[in-house]
């Protein structure tokens, strides 16, 4: 019994799907979850920030086990830390079960993300590779608005706060078990790598030796400058997105926000960064993938600063977030496809393990900086002059960009791109 190679990547959109459903149900009720047991804006954004940390560690040996084993079986062992993540936090009472799930989540989010990434972008041909990573990235943000939907409407169902926000975990982990029962069905069919024709054995990657030959092999791809240029631009824009995501629903619950409203916004701005996936097609055959990158870094970071001013009107809030989601909605697609085509296959899961990596170092940064801002000199404060600074940051990148030399040995950025259906 075989599947037909296209359907594997279906099956990675659509997982990609779930598993992105799944983070989103969970994600923006943590720091709520979080306040509600008792801890402090820093301990907050402190806890958050492990989630990067396990990471740092594991994002390129996972990326080159990635290459090893095939993707379908990292998925599987990705999904065991997703769900003991949910799992302590369902059992959470305090501060400790709090920070091992976010551990685990973070170990979780590196491997699954960067499998479905490698899962998508299988096969040389490029215009079917562009067209699968536009289809995945539009449904992974389909998962981030369907997610805190489902948790708002749980959480609003549910008289105690703490218990509703309990039981939106309770179905992340439920949900969990179900992803996992798909990946053991593909492990069935899935044409995964054999151990005689692979360069490198999963046991010499977890050795000390072979985890820092994988951080020096996967560091020595960024002598493209493609490479260079998407992991610059992906942990800006990954910054700007990892502190909105944490404490934008804090921020909207001291604001008076029902609960049901703040799923809603984070829904709202999963929608936009779907629908912007629709407009690639457009801007990629008139603007090149180096300028739609930046100019949607600039608008997100300008989206920061003006979210202090937009709280008192809902209404002018929710269309924010909107153009929030839609500029942070073509980072995926549009980074992967500027930085695979400079790659070979046989290294994409090590590639994908580098640019998680970056977006971890960005997620640790993030967190912990806004927070302790956050609690000096309040939420709004830190949004405000936090935001200016991420608006100077991406506008001098931006400039650097256009003044920088042109072209790589895969494709001059500096044109606009073919449409992929052409």
């Amino acid at each position: 019994m075989s599947i037909q190679s296209d359907r594997f990547s279906g099956f990675g959109v659509f997982g990609g799907f779930v598993f992105f459903t799944i983070v989103g149900l969970a994600n923006p009720f943590f720091t709520l979850y979080a306040a509600e047991l008792g801890a402090s804006t820093f301990a907050i954004g402190a806890m958050v920030t492990l989630r990067a940390v396990l990471p740092i560690f594991i994002a390129l040996p996972s990326g080159q086990l990635i290459d090893s084993i095939g993707p379908v079986r990292m998925l599987q062992i990705g999904s065991v830390a997703l769900l003991a993540s949910m799992l302590c936090t369902v059992l959470a009472s305090g501060l400790v079960l709090l920070s091992l799930s976010q551990v685990f989540l973070g170990a979780a989010i590196i491997i699954m993300a960067s499998s479905f990434q490698v899962l998508v972008a299988r096969g040389g041909d490029r215009a079917a590779r562009n067209d699968a990573i536009k289809r995945y990235s539009m449904w992974m943000s389909a998962g981030g608005m369907v997610g805190p939907v489902l948790g708002g409407l749980v959480v609003t169902a549910v008289a105690s706060p703490l218990d509703g926000y309990r039981m939106a975990f309770v179905l992340s982990s439920v949900a969990t078990l179900v992803l996992m029962g798909g990946l053991a069905w593909l492990a069935r069919f899935f044409p995964h790598p054999k151990l005689d024709e692979i360069e490198i054995r999963p046991r010499d990657v977890m050795t000390l030796r072979g985890v820092t030959q994988s951080y020096r092999s996967g560091i020595s791809l960024a002598h493209h400058r493609a490479v260079q240029f998407g992991l610059t631009a992906t942990f800006l824009i990954m910054y700007i997105q990892s502190l909105y995501i944490s404490f934008l629903p804090l921020y909207l619950s001291h604001n008076d926000y029902a609960t049901m409203l703040i799923s809603t916004a984070i829904a709202l701005k999963g929608l936009a960064g779907m629908l912007a996936r629709f407009l690639l097609g457009f801007l990629m055959v008139r603007f090149a993938l180096e300028t739609i990158l930046t100019t949607a870094g600039v608008i997100a970071a300008a989206c920061v600063v003006m979210t202090p001013l937009a709280v008192g009107d809902p209404v002018l809030m929710l269309a924010l977030v909107a153009l929030m989601g839609a500029a942070v909605g073509v980072n995926l697609p549009v980074s992967i496809m500027i930085m695979v085509d400079a790659i070979g296959e046989g290294q994409r899961g090590k590639l994908m393990g580098l640019r998680l990596l970056v977006n971890r170092f960005a997620q640790i940064l993030s967190p912990v900086m806004f927070g302790l801002l956050g609690q000096m000199i309040g939420l709004g404060a830190a949004f405000l002059s936090g935001g200016a600074l991420l608006v100077g940051v991406l506008a001098g990148f931006s400039v650097y960009v256009r003044r920088s030399g042109a072209g790589t040995q895969a494709d001059d950025l500096h044109a606009p791109a073919k449409d992929p259906a052409e």
